[in-house]
């Protein structure tokens, strides 16, 4: 990796243009792709919080597991409860619903101000010495989030590939399962004799408990009473759909117990009643959208089609494939 950033920047966009004619994608989603796999191996091989953090969601599927064939810009950090200065058990202790509402509220302010105070100030000096031209700043719409404006060598620019790496880091979210998965980026598979010598193995969530997740965020949208599917929300139908074609799907269905897991998870800490958690059991967990939301989130689908590099399957097809999960689901004895 430090032999890549020693590279003019003419030097950068070849490297971009031959691997993109290679993969069949955008030079700008590989040279976005590129600082997601940087500000990883910042964070897990140099940090001197690295033991505290765990890698999860979509991008953990698409860089690790390379089970969706979709370009995720966010990098979904677990960070471990204990730097905030919590003992391992305290956010489990019994509180009435509005003792865990204040709970979760202050742990996410002390999450804030790590982040501002420790975090954002380490990074910046870690990237300083082998990056020029570079800004982190705060989400203005998420003070949870961090913002990597990194140097692009390329003047276009698209509505859907912002050139910003989103760093979202939350305490209340499970650590647990884990592995450890290499991870590399697409230029590193196309050119790694610019890259030699460089470790990436990353501690990941394992997919099965991703999976799991990704079935609840479906089963809370299926009770959703408003009908407001937040936008880009279609890709959890096309994340959960590609696992269910791979082998996570039968190691999820091995390790069934994590979604009650998932589900004790959620209404502790993201206590909904519209969501239905407690119908989310193997025997009653529903994937399907309502009809008006399934207009919403076909739209949706279509305007991320950029962002899908792999096989871009009809929404109507995912559809059918998940409702044949949700009959396997049910049918887990």
């Amino acid at each position: 990796m430090e032999q890549f950033l020693k590279l003019k920047n003419q030097d950068k966009r070849d490297v971009f243009f031959v691997t993109a004619e290679q993969k069949k994608m955008s030079a700008l989603i590989l040279e976005k792709d590129f600082w997601v796999c940087f500000l990883l191996d910042v964070l897990f091989h140099q940090s001197i919080y690295k033991d505290h953090f765990v890698f999860k969601g979509g991008t953990s599927l698409s860089k690790g597991y390379k089970i969706i064939e979709r370009f995720s810009e966010d990098i979904d950090l677990v960070l471990d409860w204990k730097l905030l200065g919590y003992e391992e058990n305290t956010p489990w202790e019994e509180r009435s619903n509005r003792k865990q509402e204040q709970f979760n509220e202050k742990a996410n302010r002390s999450a804030i101000l790590w982040i501002n105070e420790k975090l954002r100030p380490e990074l910046e000096n870690l990237v300083a010495g082998k990056v020029s031209d570079f800004r982190f700043t705060i989400d203005s719409n998420d003070a949870q989030t961090l913002l990597f404006h990194y140097p692009s060598v390329f003047q276009e620019s698209s509505a859907n590939i912002q050139k910003v790496v989103r760093l979202e880091i939350g305490p209340l979210a499970s650590m647990l399962p884990t592995e450890m998965i290499d991870i590399t980026s697409y230029v590193e598979e196309a050119l790694p004799q610019l890259f030699q010598g460089n470790s990436s193995l990353i501690k990941l969530v394992k997919a099965e408990r991703t999976f799991w997740e990704k079935a609840t965020i479906l089963h809370k949208e299926a009770h959703r009473l408003n009908n407001r599917t937040p936008i880009r929300y279609s890709r959890h139908y096309y994340d959960l759909y590609q696992m269910s074609k791979s082998e996570i799907k039968q190691r999820a269905f091995e390790n069934c117990e994590l979604l009650a897991q998932v589900v004790a998870f959620k209404q502790k800490f993201y206590r909904s009643n519209s969501a239905k958690y407690d119908l989310a059991t193997l025997k009653q967990i529903r994937l399907l959208p309502n009809s008006k939301q399934l207009e919403l989130l076909e739209e949706d689908y279509q305007q991320m089609q950029d962002m899908i590099f792999g096989e871009k399957v009809l929404f109507s097809e995912i559809m059918k494939r998940l409702e044949m999960l949700e009959d396997e689901i049910h049918e887990i004895s």
